[in-house]
């Protein structure tokens, strides 16, 4: 099992917004692509020894083959509106993926 977490900082006071943005998009996500492999997902804001403003979307996949079918995914139209939407709120640099594989 692999835990992808897609990492972003947003400026200051901004997290309401970007947390209904990342909501409704993870939404979409599970219901018109290969997101709906994974087999689960958590929405994290920092909170203690990391900033609010410090945003982390996290997904389940049994494979990192399906990880990849759910990226490669993210190009179809009806995921634009939500790409452009958080795009602004995104400092920029800040955003990277961290790939772990679950051991045991």
């Amino acid at each position: 099992m692999y835990v992808c977490q897609w990492h972003l900082d947003i400026p200051y006071g901004k997290q309401r917004d970007v947390v209904a943005i990342m909501t409704a998009w993870g939404k979409e996500k599970f219901a018109s692509s290969e997101f709906r492999r994974a087999t689960g997902a958590k929405l994290m804001v920092g909170h203690i020894g990391e900033s609010a403003s410090h945003i982390v979307d996290e997904y389940y996949f049994n494979s990192l083959a399906d990880f990849e079918l759910a990226l490669a995914g993210m190009g179809q139209p009806q995921f634009k509106p939500h790409s452009d939407a958080l795009g602004p709120y995104i400092i920029p640099g800040t955003q990277e993926w961290k790939v772990f594989r679950v051991l045991g």
